[in-house]
C-alpha cells in the first residue's frame, strides 16, 4: 500500500485536541477540546430550555439519540416553510426536534428523523406531586389541537381513519423524579381523552389513535403519532446485513458530508449500501461508489441498490487498499469497524492507521470524510499520524452504544 506522497508526519502538522466530554448539541458544537470523551452514562436532560408556545403547525420528529440537530438542519433547509421551535433528548433513547411548518405534513419527506407527532396539548410546569395527575388529566380533556392533528394524521399515513367513533391508546415516557407512577399518568390521560366531548373515544390497546405523553421532568407533551413504521423501515431496505446502520442515522451522515452537485462519494466498507443510497436520497451527485470484503454484504448491497440510484458502482476490495487513483473522489462517509458487532479492537489497532492513510490518499484535497466509531483513542491517533484535520465531532448512541461522528478534512494543498 503506497502513502500519500505529500504525507510527512514531521512537517505542517495539524494540531490534534482531545474532544469534548459527552454532551448533546447542535451540530457543529461539538469541539475538539476539554477531556477524553466520557464513556459512561449520558448526563440527565438538562432543564434550560424556555417554555413554549404551541400551536397547530407544532411538530416533534424523533430521530436516534443526539441526531435532534441534524434533523432540524435537514428539515429547514430542505423543506419550505420549516422552522426550528427547540429541541428536547431522551437520553440513549431518542432525541425530538421540534419544528414548526406551513404544511406539517410535508415533513414526512425527511429523512434523518423516525417518526413524527402533532403536538396537541402542554403543560409547564406539571407537578411532580400528586396533583399533578389531575393536571396531566385536564390537559389531555381540554387539549386543543386534537382536530389538527388527526386531519394531518390522514395526509401523512394514506388508510389513517378519522371518524367519529375512534379507538386510542397512550404511550407515556417519564423523565426525572415524581411522587407518580408511569402508569399513573398513563391512567390519568387515557380518562382525560375519553372525557372529551369531540368525539367517541374508546380505549383500546390496539387502538389506531396512538396519543404520546412525554414527560421531560416538568415539562409535558401530550402529541398523537401521525407517522407509522414505514417511515423508519425504508422501502428499498429489502436485504440485511449484521451491524448494519439504521437508514435514519446513515441519512444523517449524508447530511454531515455537505452535499453537492459534483459528489464523487465513497464507502469503502458498504456493507447492505445504506449510506451510499442515503445519499442518493439528499439530492444530486456525480458518482457513488461501495464495496466491501464480505460477499454476503455486496449481494445485500446489490440487491438494495437494484437498478435505481445511477451512476453507481459496487466493487469487492479490501478498504485498506483501494483500486481508486489519488484523490479519485471528493466525499468518504462510512461506518468503521467498532470493535464489537464488527471486528475486534486489536485487529482495529492495526487496521485503523491503514485505513486512515488509504482514505486520505482517495481524497481529493479539500474533500471531507464522515466516520462513525467508538474507538475513540485509535481514531485521534490515526488522525494525527496522517495530518486529517478534525472539523467537528458528535457524540452520539446507537443500540444503546456509545459512538462519535468525525467530520474530518484534507487540506488543501497540503
Amino acid at each position: 500500500m503506497r502513502a500519500h506522497p505529500k504525507t510527512n508526519p514531521t512537517k505542517g502538522r495539524v494540531p490534534f485536541r482531545k474532544p469534548a466530554a459527552r454532551k448533546t448539541r447542535p451540530i457543529g458544537d461539538v469541539r475538539q477540546k476539554g477531556r477524553e470523551p466520557h464513556h459512561g452514562a449520558p448526563p440527565p436532560v438538562a432543564r434550560t430550555e424556555p417554555r413554549l408556545k404551541i400551536g397547530p403547525d407544532l411538530v416533534i420528529a424523533h430521530t436516534q439519540p443526539s441526531f435532534e440537530g441534524i434533523a432540524i438542519r435537514e428539515a429547514v433547509s430542505r423543506i419550505e416553510g420549516v422552522r426550528e421551535a427547540g429541541r428536547r433528548s431522551i437520553a440513549d433513547r431518542n432525541g425530538m426536534a421540534l419544528l414548526t411548518a406551513e404544511r406539517p405534513e410535508t415533513l414526512a419527506r425527511m429523512r434523518c428523523a423516525e417518526d413524527l407527532f402533532s403536538v396537541v396539548g402542554y403543560l409547564r410546569p406539571l407537578s411532580s406531586g400528586e396533583d399533578g395527575l389531575e393536571q396531566a388529566r385536564r390537559v389531555a380533556r381540554q387539549a386543543p389541537f386534537v382536530e389538527a392533528a388527526l386531519r394531518r394524521r390522514v395526509l401523512v399515513t394514506p388508510g389513517s381513519r378519522s371518524g367519529q367513533r375512534l379507538g386510542f391508546r397512550v404511550v407515556v415516557r417519564t423523565v426525572g423524579n415524581h411522587e407518580y407512577r408511569r402508569v399513573d399518568l398513563q391512567k390519568a390521560i387515557e380518562r382525560g381523552i375519553a372525557e372529551r366531548g369531540d368525539r367517541r373515544w374508546r380505549l383500546d390497546e390496539n387502538g389506531e389513535v396512538e396519543f404520546w405523553a412525554t414527560l421531560l421532568e416538568d415539562e409535558l407533551f401530550l402529541t398523537i403519532r401521525l407517522s407509522d413504521d414505514r417511515m423508519r423501515q425504508r422501502d428499498y431496505k429489502v436485504a440485511h446485513v449484521a451491524g448494519s446502520l439504521r437508514p435514519s442515522v446513515a441519512a444523517a451522515m449524508a447530511m454531515l458530508s455537505q452535499a453537492a452537485d459534483d459528489d464523487v462519494v465513497l464507502d469503502p466498507m458498504c456493507g447492505a449500501a445504506t449510506i451510499l443510497i442515503e445519499r442518493a436520497h439528499l439530492g444530486r451527485y456525480k458518482m457513488l461508489l461501495g464495496g466491501d470484503s464480505n460477499p454476503d454484504a455486496l449481494a445485500a448491497a446489490r440487491e438494495n441498490v437494484g437498478p435505481r440510484y445511477k451512476p453507481i458502482e459496487l466493487r469487492s476490495w479490501d478498504a485498506a487498499a483501494l483500486p481508486l487513483a489519488d484523490g479519485a473522489v471528493t466525499r468518504i462517509i462510512t461506518n468503521l469497524p467498532w470493535g464489537r458487532k464488527s471486528g475486534a479492537h486489536p485487529d482495529n489497532r492495526r487496521l485503523y492507521p491503514r485505513l486512515l492513510a488509504e482514505f486520505r490518499r482517495v481524497l481529493a484535497p479539500g474533500g471531507l470524510m464522515v466516520l462513525m466509531t467508538a474507538e475513540s483513542r485509535l481514531m485521534r491517533e490515526a488522525l494525527e499520524q496522517h495530518e486529517i484535520a478534525l472539523n467537528s465531532m458528535l457524540a452520539v448512541t446507537i443500540l444503546g452504544a456509545s459512538a462519535w461522528i468525525y467530520v474530518c478534512r484534507v487540506p488543501r494543498g497540503n
